[in-house]
């Protein structure tokens, strides 16, 4: 399988492969962006955070549905706990995840990301800061190893 190759900036992104990493760094910075990005949009209107509600919830429900029934770490803490309530609603799925669920969950990801960069923009410090985060961050859900849900789990 072909990997990426980070040259000069190697060590740095295999330090954020790690899973403490994707957890602190990936998921609780996605934590700290969706807690910004809804209390500036709520100081602009409540249409502003039923719509992010929204975005976040269908991205859950596809994440949920789609990439964690097929990921190595079903069943597990591996995400702080959204493959252990994967498990207890969808059963797991052994067959990769096809272009189109991955290109509908890149769609949805990004969506969610644009909305609440729109309104972390709104605060350029904020803004700036977590325009860099998201490289960052789809770095820690990656491992040298591919992505979870792409990878044929082992036997």
């Amino acid at each position: 399988m072909l990997r990426f190759n980070p040259g000069p900036f190697e060590p740095f992104v295999y330090l954020l492969q790690t899973p403490v990493m994707f957890r602190v760094v990936g998921l609780g910075g996605l934590v700290l962006f969706s807690i910004l990005a809804f209390s500036i949009a709520g100081a602009h209107g409540v249409a502003a955070v039923v719509f992010g509600l929204v975005l976040i919830g269908a991205l859950w429900y596809e994440t949920s549905a789609n990439v964690c029934r097929r990921c190595r770490f079903y069943g597990k803490w591996h995400c702080l706990g959204q493959g252990m309530l994967a498990s207890k609603l969808f059963s797991p799925i052994d067959e990769r995840l096809g272009e189109s669920g991955t290109m509908l969950h890149g769609a949805i990801l990004a969506a969610y990301l644009i909305y609440g960069l729109f309104w972390l923009w709104h605060e350029p410090m904020i803004g700036f800061i977590f325009t860099l985060w998201i490289p960052i961050a789809l770095i820690t859900a990656t491992t040298p190893a591919g992505l979870s849900w792409r990878a044929l789990k082992p036997s």
